[in-house]
């Protein structure tokens, strides 16, 4: 099978290896498609994440599957069955002489019976196996769409763990994919105003659809003045951060309101990077991936998330290296790619 591979010089390319074969809890899934993390990814294929990281090493954690064949002690996974996050190779382990850097992107995957596991092995520690979950089967959606549902899980709990709430206002720096979905789960529990912050016109032109009440283009406009005369001069109770970049967050804390927090969601090139920040002011919220995994099904049965609004393209598997370029080019906000 063809997977995606980096050595975190900034290069992504499709090699050969084996398909993987299911241990006793494991199930064999023909994946479907999987998405760009225009965040993780790109840093991981940069060499930019602030954490020791192996390589060379498999790509991709948005991906979905297609259960083909169960290991002999699988009692809750079925043939057929549609899952999030099948992986090439687990976390902590190597699979044809690569780790895992999530492994989602290749052609078969394993995902996990998690339940049995459990019942077999109490005290067990799961790890990535946690958010390898089960698509209802009532729910119709395509596999580019239930791409998309990862990173929404982990949008909305992030901003519910953060307790955004009626009449708080609300600032998200970025106007990419997870900016839009931010800006989306922010609006659903009430934030207003809601104010996007990016550096170019096109993406933010498109945040109105997402519940934005305004837009500031930080390259044309100062955004600290402009924000607070949005806010009445108060500032904001909540800022959100989807950059990660360092110098535009510390340059935001002036737009907090007293008692104000900010939200760093994306990963800053330095474990350190807020040490110059008042430690009173960072909100260190959770994704909530799991617990958010039924609501977010209940949202799209109710026609309240149109998925494929989130992903820009949809693109064949053989063209991953140029899919990366469109992203890192700007020309992409999203590509899914389908296997």
């Amino acid at each position: 099978m063809q997977v995606a591979i980096t050595e975190g010089q900034g290069d992504i390319r499709l090699v050969t290896v084996a398909v993987p074969e299911p241990g006793p809890y494991q199930c064999l899934c023909k994946t479907l498609a999987c998405a760009i993390c225009t965040g993780t990814d790109m840093k991981i294929i940069s060499g930019k994440l602030p954490w020791p990281v192996e390589y060379p090493g498999i790509v991709g954690h948005e991906s979905v599957g297609v259960v083909l064949k169960t290991g002999g002690k699988v009692r809750y996974i079925k043939e057929g069955a549609m899952y999030l996050r099948p992986t090439a190779v687990y976390s902590g382990t190597k699979f044809g002489g690569y780790f895992s850097l999530w492994g989602g992107l290749a052609e078969y995957g394993l995902v996990t019976d998690t339940q049995a596991l459990l019942e077999d092995t109490p005290g067990a520690q799961l790890g990535y196996e946690q958010y390898q979950m089960k698509i209802p089967d009532d729910v119709k959606i395509s596999a580019p769409e239930a791409t998309m549902v990862i990173t929404l899980k982990e949008t909305a709990g992030y901003v519910m763990n953060m307790k955004i709430s009626l009449n708080n206002s609300v600032v998200v720096l970025g106007s990419g994919p997870v900016a839009m979905a931010m800006c989306f789960f922010s609006k659903i529990c009430g934030a207003f105003p809601l104010v996007v912050v990016g550096r170019r016109d096109a993406p933010l032109n498109y945040m109105s659809g997402f519940g934005a009440n305004f837009t500031v283009n930080n390259e044309k406009e100062a955004m600290v003045r402009r924000v607070g005369e949005i806010t009445g001069g108060q500032g904001v109770d909540y800022i959100i951060d989807t950059t990660g970049d360092e110098k535009l967050v510390a340059e935001s804390c002036q737009m907090l309101a007293a008692g104000g927090k900010i939200a760093p969601y994306g990963v800053l090139p330095r474990q350190d990077a807020l040490k110059n920040v008042d430690a009173r002011k960072i909100l260190k919220a959770n994704t909530g991936e799991v617990p958010t995994h039924d609501y977010m099904f209940d949202l799209i049965r109710l026609n309240l998330l149109d998925l494929k609004s989130f992903y820009s393209h949809i693109m064949p598997f053989g063209d991953l290296s140029r899919g990366f370029e469109m992203i890192k080019r700007k020309t992409a906000s999203k590509i899914v790619f389908e296997m």
